[in-house]
């Protein structure tokens, strides 16, 4: 049971790398056309590929963007006991919950069928 919640952890990991792939790759790749039919130019350099190195201010943005997401994550799993206290195949076996059983009949007593 383990060995398939991991694979099914690894596999919504790589979807979600793989959705951020196609669309940055496919936005870089095929450009919308904005105005068709019409040159569009700046002052801006358009068409030159320039180097960019991010800054210390913009790497420490963007640790500090992280650290306040898992501590946003941490603070909901600690507040909601959200997370089960063991998982060995037994605990988990015992936690699913069981079929319902049948009904009783609703009919009052001393009617006839």
């Amino acid at each position: 049971m383990r060995r398939r919640i991991v694979a099914a952890t690894a596999l919504v990991v790589l979807g979600a790398f793989a959705q951020m792939y196609v669309t940055i790759v496919g936005g870089q790749a095929f450009p919308i056309v904005m105005f068709p039919g019409k040159q569009v130019r700046s002052t801006f350099y358009d068409g030159v590929v320039a180097s960019y190195t991010p800054s210390l201010p913009e790497i420490l943005l963007g640790f500090g963007g992280v650290a306040i997401a898992g501590l946003i994550v941490l603070l909901v799993v600690k507040l909601l006991n959200i997370l089960p206290e063991r998982l060995d195949d037994a605990a988990l076996q015992s936690s699913r919950i069981p079929a319902p059983a049948p009904a009783a009949s609703t009919k009052p007593a001393g009617a006839s069928a």
